[in-house]
């Protein structure tokens, strides 16, 4: 039975998943109503920033209780594994903003957009599966999401692969090409962060079913 007024690590890890999703909207609408202006640019970096700066608090939060709580409702290891990947997660996407800003780069492009979706798509099926992490015993539905966390990232790699060898086949300027495939990786990398999440959550389930 869990202790009255103790901390709910399971939710710590829905609020981390719930900013994961809500910087991923702000990255997708960014591309979606994509605007050139070098002031719009750096308030995009601070607006991120501050998404980012709360999942931070989150994390400080949890891993103050779990170094002071003699009783935790999955191995201290595991919580820490998980929050700490939750936290890489909204920082990725952090850093695609960071990187849009330090390249310069000035114009949005196809494949920026799709990469932006499946991110949205990724970071929603990882709300989901958290939401239901803490029941994960009785859930008939939390590895359905989990699976499609990791198709989405399967997408990704696909995506990854096709949009990095047309920038070097077919695009002339050698500055443009170094900029895409800076953003495309670190747009890659947001959904290779969402994948090991789940990874670390399907470990978790394994070890205590």
């Amino acid at each position: 039975m869990a202790r009255k007024n103790a901390y709910n690590y399971y939710e710590a890890f829905e609020q981390m998943a719930q900013h994961a999703y809500d910087a991923a909207l702000f990255l997708q609408g960014v591309f979606t109503n994509f605007y050139p202006d070098s002031q719009m640019m750096f308030d995009n970096v601070n607006k991120i920033h501050a998404i980012e700066h709360e999942a931070d608090g989150i994390r400080h939060v949890c891993i103050e209780h779990l170094t002071t709580e003699f009783i935790t409702p999955i191995e201290r290891e595991d919580i820490m594994e998980i929050i700490q990947k939750l936290d890489s997660v909204v920082d990725s996407i952090d850093d695609v903003i960071r990187i849009m800003y330090m390249f310069n780069i000035k114009e949005s492009f196809s494949e920026a957009k799709e990469f932006a979706d499946l991110i949205v798509k990724c970071t929603e099926a990882l709300r989901v599966t958290m939401s239901k992490f803490e029941n994960f015993r009785k859930s008939e539905s939390i590895k359905e999401y989990m699976v499609k966390v990791n198709t989405i990232e399967d997408e990704g790699d696909l995506l990854h692969l096709r949009t990095i060898r047309y920038l070097y086949a077919f695009d002339d300027s050698p500055m443009n090409v170094i900029r895409k495939n800076r953003l495309i990786d670190g747009m890659e990398e947001c959904l290779d962060a969402c994948e090991e999440v789940v990874d670390s959550v399907e470990r978790v389930i394994m070890k205590n079913t």
